[in-house]
């Protein structure tokens, strides 16, 4: 789905990335790899396929977009040990990530890990859009994630729970991208005050973008 936020065209992509066509630019948020494996050093079992699954739909993400640059916002490793603990193949999977001019933006669950190979901001800005991690009550436009906001609503009776891009024309917060994170309300405080305005939300479904309209 294509919409215009910040007087730039940006598409929402299905998988829950964030396209800048005139920029070439694909942006990811929470992506949270080795979450699996974080519980199961605690004691908790998950199964251990989150990292692989995780890298495969970003790059399948990559091949239909092409994108110059890939920008990460926060939040890529689940813990700042992650990155040691990606298993051969998924390693290589994330390696092949440094051929898009990553920009590495730093979360708050990988601390202050960065991988070799990436180019690391507080920050980042292009044409006036800034991205960070966490939302800020900075005016300027502004692109971040860390909430993994979703909707909840009811459907011909039936409870549904869906990730979701949410935005106002100058805030926008990305859905996680990660196969096990959750998510929080968009009605949530810690989302909704970071709007001025009723936001729009746009509901991630299997193939394609779903607009909300206002109620």
């Amino acid at each position: 789905m294509k919409i215009t936020f910040a007087g730039h065209d940006f598409l929402l992509h299905p998988s829950g990335t964030l396209f800048w066509p005139e920029q070439s630019l694909l942006i990811v948020s929470d992506v949270h790899l080795e979450k699996g494996s974080h519980f199961a050093q605690r004691g908790f079992f998950l199964p251990p396929y989150d990292s692989h699954e995780t890298l495969e739909r970003l790059h399948k993400a990559i091949a239909e977009l092409s994108p110059k640059r890939l920008l990460i916002l926060g939040d890529c490793f689940h813990d700042k040990s992650g990155h040691a603990r990606l298993p051969a193949k998924e390693r290589a999977l994330f390696d092949a990530l440094f051929g898009y001019n990553p920009i590495w933006i730093v979360g708050n669950h990988d601390g202050d890990f960065v991988p070799e190979g990436f180019e690391a901001h507080e920050s980042y800005e292009v044409r006036g859009v800034s991205f960070r991690h966490e939302a800020t009550a900075a005016k300027a436009p502004e692109i971040s994630g860390h909430f993994h906001p979703k909707v909840d609503l009811v459907h011909k009776g039936a409870f549904i729970s869906r990730p979701c891009f949410v935005e106002d024309g100058a805030k926008m917060i990305l859905p996680s991208f990660g196969a096990y994170t959750g998510g929080l309300s968009i009605g949530h405080d810690s989302i909704a005050r970071h709007f001025k305005t009723p936001p729009r939300a746009y509901i991630k479904g299997r193939d394609k973008i779903y607009f909300l309209k206002n109620r």
